[in-house]
């Protein structure tokens, strides 16, 4: 009686562990090759999983689609079509799904997935345009134009020679060298980047921004982090509602805000050019080559406290000069260097001005 009862009870145990381990195994994985020769084209289009693409010498394209559920299959496409490559797949129940990919490194990729991470292992040789949900996505050089878009996750990128355009809905973004103009944007995170061979346009809801040398103009914007620029030729335009601006070798022109942080400016005006510094809390400090020809304007807040024989301390200058007017409530003064030229303005509501010779 007890063996019938033992018996009973496990036979429903059984058949569910069985049951269990039919469904687990009745995802398959899906490999195929090709030929194909340098320079050709890999395109993916998947509505979730991870990619990782791997670069090789060889002249193939091999293809491998993981954890893809039975009911699945029917939406699974890898094709090849003359030198391109053709990876596309729309199912819904295969949550585990993961593609791994191998090509040459001339080729040029395009991947889109729905919500997952993306790795290129390798050096690309082409174009690269790339897109996810919601990933990560991991680059390492790319010698053409770079285009990447996540809605929320980090985005790290070697060098580029091509043109870059990345963006991301709240995760950081750090690239090393890029050879031409960058254009970058985050909902939330930081942003690192090397030296850029054109202008930058770089911007962060939330996070620090430090860019190395760019060859040319210059626009970061941060609503509420740190900007720290080593150098440029053009304009500089930086904006903070509430950190502090460092910038270094600035060969032209400079319009920099903060809300509430100091700014420091190390500047080469450009000809007949127009440079303003604005501060709401915090200090000031220009430093200009002593041959300079600027006409400066430095205005700093001071109210009630205009008729303080040490008033005028909160504007110092290794330069004369030429007025000071204390007759309002700001204390301002004006300088004019090597017969004046170029107009560089300072303001600051409750910090200290100081203008320094290289």
């Amino acid at each position: 009686m007890k063996k019938q009862f033992v018996s009973r009870n496990l036979l429903p145990i059984v058949i569910f562990i069985l049951s269990g381990f039919l469904f687990i195994s009745s995802a398959s994985d899906k490999e195929k090759t090709f030929s194909v020769s340098k320079g050709g084209n890999l395109e993916v289009s998947v509505s979730n999983g991870n990619i990782t693409i791997s670069t090789w010498e060889k002249d193939q394209a091999y293809i491998k689609a993981l954890n893809v559920e039975e009911d699945d299959l029917k939406y699974l496409r890898i094709e090849q079509q003359g030198n391109k490559v053709i990876v596309e797949f729309k199912g819904q129940d295969s949550n585990d799904f993961n593609l791994e990919v191998s090509v040459p490194s001339q080729f040029n990729i395009d991947l889109s997935t729905g919500g997952g991470n993306i790795n290129i292992k390798g050096n690309i040789n082409g174009k690269v345009d790339l897109a996810t949900g919601g990933g990560n996505i991991d680059i390492n050089d790319v010698s053409d134009k770079l285009s990447v878009s996540t809605g929320g996750g980090n985005i790290s990128v070697g060098n580029v020679n091509g043109e870059t355009e990345l963006s991301t809905g709240g995760g950081n973004i750090s690239v090393k060298d890029v050879k031409s103009k960058i254009e970058l944007s985050t909902g939330g995170g930081n942003i690192s980047i090397g030296n850029i061979g054109g202008s930058a346009e770089v911007s962060t809801a939330g996070g620090n921004i430090f860019v190395g040398k760019a060859s040319g103009s210059a626009e970061l914007n941060t609503a509420g982090g740190n900007i720290s620029l080593d150098g440029a030729t053009g304009k500089v335009e930086v904006n903070t509602a509430g950190g502090n601006i460092n910038l270094k070798n600035i060969s032209g022109s400079i319009e920099a805000n903060t809300a509430g942080g100091n700014i420091y400016a190390d500047l080469i005006p450009s000809s007949n050019s127009l440079s303003e510094l604005n501060t709401a809390g915090g200090d000031i400090n220009l430093l200009l080559p002593s041959n300079a020809k600027v006409n400066i304007v430095a205005t700093v807040y001071v109210g009630k406290h205009s008729n303080d024989p040490d008033i005028e301390k909160m504007i110092k200058s290794d330069f004369e000069s030429t007025t000071v007017d204390k007759s309002s409530k700001n204390l301002i003064k004006k300088f004019v260097l090597n017969g004046g030229g170029s107009m560089i303005e300072l303001n600051t509501a409750s910090g200290k001005i100081k203008i320094n010779k290289k």
